[in-house]
């Protein structure tokens, strides 16, 4: 074989390769990328299917376990299953069993739903442990329980802000809304290697984070059991059918305790930090790659372009000697 050849084969494993370096293992399974608008009803009823039997009918959250005058307190939720014209109700409860605030509110397709309130005013003098009450319809009801150090009745407000950061990654964006208490999201990165969302953030005090991370971005799901047999034959999987794992967070390198809820389309997380933490990571086990396949699709078709021509006008690669 001519060394002329021998470049082309070169070139052409180079091709394959790199088509294969699009498609991350899975649980130890090749699978190629997610595609965001495929099989959304199916994916969405699998995932209710295998979590029908765990899943509350409603849950309900707080983005922190305590609270000083002036915060703003983060409810997050989600219900199980959508009823047409069905609200959900939310109060909140002095350490007193006063009631404090209440507020209506329809959940989204996807049965998630969010609420602020501020703990300011004259209502919000007790310290003590607070209730959060969600109803939605007759039966359905979930309780979560919060902290409060008590005020002086005086209103006075924490600024919060609340935006949405456009990740660019395996070329597409993404649109990751999030509510920021005590600093900023400077940025936020993939690397794919490493299944790591990495987000850097601006932290002058004490605060968290609340970030809305679609599953199509990044995920963690329960290794698959595959059998001897079906590893041996290649078996593929769908990340989207198997369980839904803990995300492990951690902020300035450290592990930390996070509140979350979830959909068939996004999971939501509540992470904590303090004054002068500059980096939080979320590791999963299934995320999009940093180049998508229509980059990788880009760079195969040049290679064979570059094949071709030189096949036919005897182009070459390797010196002749």
């Amino acid at each position: 074989m001519t060394s002329r050849y021998v470049a082309y084969a070169i070139l052409a494993v180079i091709a394959f390769f790199s088509i294969l370096s699009v498609m991350p293992p899975v649980n130890g399974v090749v699978s190629g990328p997610a595609n965001p608008n495929a099989n959304v009803t199916t994916a969405y009823k699998l995932l209710q299917n295998s979590t029908v039997a765990t899943t509350p009918p409603i849950i309900v959250t707080t983005d922190l376990k305590s609270y000083n005058q002036g915060d703003t307190i983060i409810i997050k939720g989600a219900v199980r299953h959508v009823e047409n014209q069905t609200a959900v109700t939310l109060r909140v409860l002095s350490s007193l069993k006063n009631l404090i605030s209440v507020a209506q509110l329809s959940p989204l397709n996807d049965g998630s739903f969010s609420k602020t309130f501020i703990a300011t005013g004259p209502l919000w003098k007790d310290k003590g442990n607070y209730t959060i009450v969600a109803n939605y319809g007759k039966y359905t009801q979930a309780n979560a329980t919060f902290y409060y150090a008590g005020g002086n009745g005086l209103f006075t407000v924490t600024p919060v802000v609340t935006d949405t950061y456009h990740l660019k990654s395996g070329g597409q964006t993404y649109d990751i809304p999030y509510i920021m208490k005590g600093g900023t999201v400077k940025s936020m990165d993939v690397f794919a290697d490493r299944f790591t969302l990495e987000i850097t953030i601006d932290a002058p005090s004490d605060g968290s984070l609340t970030v809305t991370l679609p599953r199509d971005l990044i995920d963690a799901k329960v290794q698959a059991n595959l059998t001897a047999d079906e590893k041996m034959t290649g078996k593929t999987i769908n990340p989207k059918e198997l369980v839904d794992d803990k995300f492990i967070v951690t902020v300035n390198g450290k592990d930390t305790s996070i509140t979350e809820t979830k959909t068939a389309l996004a999971r939501a997380l509540s992470i904590p930090f303090h004054s002068g933490n500059t980096k939080i990571d979320v590791v999963g086990t299934v995320i999009v790659p940093e180049f998508g396949p229509i980059a990788a699709l880009v760079f195969a078709i040049a290679i064979i372009s570059i094949i071709a021509v030189s096949a036919k006008t005897g182009l070459r690669f390797m010196p002749k000697y």
